[in-house]
């Protein structure tokens, strides 16, 4: 129980300082298709994905093997160990992004190539600073940290984009200001420079963290393969402007990436400490949460469905009407995509992250393969479904490969279930209207509820002090 409300504590901070902030980006979603044309939309897009494959091979996602070193040590100033061995990592990593960077401004035809190279760059810091945050138990300090620079961000939008019309440059520029902010604000209240010392260089911890890391940044190479590669497909054999129509559908899937981010953090935090616990206990504790955890993601995601039906036609400009019949797709690629990292984590508590990497394989090559094959005669629509597909393999691969360490049994009744619900779902979301899609919602809130009774009614009861 002690878990339970220190798993919901945390995520209830992550839920305001990454969830509602972040949020607003979904709401900017008709200023940019307002003002951004598909094409450049597209193109933005497009180069977002060039710059994030960069970094997901360069940086070797190392602000997860500082947080995850972290918690092996007690006392402050050890834990500032992880920090210095990391941040070196970290350094020579910047020294060859930026070669590679101007490498591609001087060969390849970018635009904004120097803001495309801060955007990923000041991302990569803002993780960094944010894990340690976290790693120190500084979640309030994270969290109004994300506010504060999605703030400035939203803001530096509206100016630029809606007031001054500068066109889709300024969404790089916005970005970078936003995470320069967050940077700051957290890594002044957390004394970030504090935990930077010549002396806590250490040659084995260092190996250690740089072993532990390489797998996860193999992992993101090749999860880049299985979520922006497409945008390469499509760029190359339909058009740019298709690739606007893919980014917007892909902003309402982000949603769910977004709701499930507080939880990935607040569950991250919790695994790692039991990290200790015998299998059997592990087992019993893994079932139980990762069965409860697609039960309430499923649910939020089919509800999601019909309401995005109703209110698309009133969020987004009428030039971007081919993504609405896209989103269903999208929003079911989301819904394994963050189960399959669930599973990650949990695989990562293990220290098996080479399972993360094979898996990730898996999914990729499923997804490379379903996109060639079919985008030239259902176009569009096999980016989106080999997305999703190779997903599935993805969290099926992982949870096999997991059972071998730990006794995880999943509820086959409920994913028939849900599959069954999403089958219906979908097809009222493309075949009927948004009135009928506002009654399906209607039926799927009273489900929901009826099916959280029980726990609702602790809560009410807690509520009320009884």
């Amino acid at each position: 129980m002690r878990d339970l409300y220190k798993f919901i504590k945390s995520t209830g901070i992550y839920l305001i300082g990454n969830v509602l902030t972040k949020a607003t980006q979904f709401l900017l979603l008709p200023l940019y298709t307002k003002y951004i044309n598909p094409n450049d939309f597209g193109t933005y897009d497009l180069h977002i994905a060039y710059i994030t494959f960069l970094s997901s091979i360069l940086f070797f996602d190392i602000w997860g093997g500082i947080m995850r070193f972290m918690f092996d040590y007690k006392e402050h100033n050890e834990k500032a160990k992880p920090v210095t061995n990391g941040l070196i990592i970290f350094a020579s990593s910047t020294f060859v992004y930026t070669i590679v960077v101007a490498i591609m401004g001087v060969f390849f035809n970018i635009s904004y190539i120097g803001w495309l190279y801060l955007y990923g760059l000041s991302a990569n810091i803002a993780q960094v600073v944010g894990y340690v945050a976290r790693a120190l138990k500084k979640d309030y300090i994270f969290a109004i940290g994300g506010f504060l620079g999605t703030l400035v961000n939203v803001a530096s939008n509206i100016i630029f984009i809606a007031l001054l019309q500068y066109g889709y440059k300024y969404m790089y520029v916005s970005y970078c200001l936003g995470m320069i902010v967050n940077v700051l604000f957290v890594g002044i209240n957390i004394r970030f420079y504090q935990l930077i010392k010549r002396e806590y260089f250490d040659k084995t911890l260092f190996i250690s963290m740089l072993q532990f890391a390489m797998p996860l940044s193999l992992n993101s190479a090749a999860f880049w393969f299985l979520t922006s590669y497409n945008k390469i497909v499509i760029n190359q054999q339909l058009s740019v402007t298709q690739n606007g129509m893919y980014a917007v559908a892909n902003k309402f899937s982000a949603m769910i990436n977004l709701v499930t981010q507080c939880f990935q953090m607040a569950w991250q935090e919790l695994t790692f400490s039991k990290a200790g616990c015998n299998k059997e206990e592990m087992g019993l504790f893994y079932t139980k949460a990762i069965n409860e955890y697609i039960k309430f993601l499923s649910f939020g995601t089919l509800a999601l469905i019909p309401m995005i039906k109703i209110i698309f036609p009133y969020m987004i400009d009428a030039s971007y009407s081919d993504a609405e019949n896209l989103i269903p797709f999208t929003l079911i690629g989301a819904l394994f995509s963050c189960i399959s990292s669930f599973v990650a984590s949990i695989i990562s508590t293990i220290k098996k992250n080479r399972m993360i990497f094979t898996t990730t394989i898996m999914g990729s090559v499923v997804n490379i393969v379903f996109i060639h094959l079919f985008i030239g005669t259902i176009g569009i629509y096999a980016a989106v479904c080999s997305l999703a597909m190779g997903y599935i393999v993805v969290v099926i691969r992982r949870i096999m490969l997991l059972r071998k360490y730990i006794s995880i049994h999943i509820d086959k009744k409920m994913i028939f279930l849900l599959s069954t619900g999403f089958a219906m779902v979908c097809f009222i979301y493309i075949k009927r209207s948004p009135w009928e899609n506002f009654l399906c919602l209607c039926v799927l809130c009273f489900i929901i509820i009826y099916s959280y009774k029980e726990l609702l009614k602790k809560m009410y009861m807690k509520l009320r002090g009884r």
